[in-house]
C-alpha cells in the first residue's frame, strides 16, 4: 500500500510538474508571440518610414527636375522672344530706311514732274524718242533760231517756278522752337561772343541758353 502510494504521489508530482512545464511554456509562447509581434510591428513601421522617406525624396527630387524644365522652357521662350524681338526690330528698320528711300524716290519724282527747268534739258526731252543720238540733239539744239531758244527758256522759266513751288509744298513747317531760335539766335550768339572768344564755344553757350529760355515759356 505504501508502495502503491508513494507511486502515485510520484505519478502526481509528475503530473503537475508536466502542467508546470506545459504552463510555463504556454507563457513563454505567449511571450514569444508578443516579442514577434512587437518586433513585426516594429519591422512594418519602419518599413513604411523608409518607404515614406523615400516616396519624400523621389518627390523632391521630381520636384527639382520640373523645376529645372519649367525654367528650361521660360530660358528657351525668352530667348525665342529675343529673337523675335531682335528681327522684328530689324524689319522695321529695313522698313524705316525702305520707307525713307521711297519717300525721297516720291519726292525726287514729284520735283521732276515740274519738267527740266534748263532750256538746253527741255529741248533734249522733247526730242525724246525721235532716234537722235544726244549728240545729235546738243547739235540740233545749237542751230536753233533765237525766237526757238526764247521759247525753250521761257517755259525753262515757268518750269523752274513751279518746281520752286512743289519743294516749297514739300517743306515741313518750322517748329515752334525752330522759330524761337531763328528769332532769337543773332542776340544770344552776341551776348555769347562777350564771355568766350572761341566761336564754336559761344555757338554752344547761346544755343544752350535759348533752350533754357524756351523752356521757361
Amino acid at each position: 500500500i505504501v508502495q502503491k502510494k508513494k507511486i502515485a504521489a510520484q505519478k502526481k508530482k509528475a503530473t503537475a510538474k508536466a502542467a508546470l512545464i506545459k504552463r510555463r511554456a504556454a507563457v513563454l509562447r505567449k511571450k514569444t508571440a508578443a516579442k514577434a509581434a512587437i518586433l513585426k510591428k516594429k519591422e512594418v513601421a519602419a518599413q513604411k518610414k523608409r518607404a515614406a522617406a523615400k516616396a519624400a525624396i523621389l518627390k523632391k527630387k521630381d520636384a527639382a527636375l520640373k523645376k529645372k524644365a519649367s525654367a528650361l522652357k521660360k530660358k528657351k521662350a525668352a530667348a525665342k522672344a529675343k529673337v523675335q524681338a531682335a528681327k522684328a526690330k530689324a524689319q522695321a528698320a529695313k522698313a524705316k530706311v525702305q520707307a525713307k528711300k521711297d519717300a525721297v524716290k516720291a519726292k525726287k519724282a514729284k520735283i521732276a514732274s515740274s519738267g527740266p527747268v534748263r532750256p538746253r534739258a527741255l529741248f533734249v526731252s522733247q526730242q525724246a524718242g525721235k532716234g537722235m543720238s544726244l549728240k545729235q540733239m546738243s547739235e540740233k539744239f545749237n542751230t536753233l533760231g533765237a525766237s526757238e531758244k526764247q521759247a525753250l527758256v521761257n517755259q525753262a522759266q515757268k518750269n523752274l517756278a513751279k518746281r520752286n513751288e512743289i519743294r516749297k509744298s514739300l517743306k515741313k513747317p518750322a517748329t515752334k522752337y525752330a522759330l524761337f531760335v531763328k528769332k532769337n539766335f543773332a542776340t544770344a550768339y552776341e551776348s555769347a561772343k562777350k564771355q568766350t572768344n572761341d566761336k564754336k564755344a559761344a555757338f554752344k553757350l547761346a544755343t544752350r541758353t535759348l533752350a533754357a529760355q524756351y523752356k521757361k515759356q
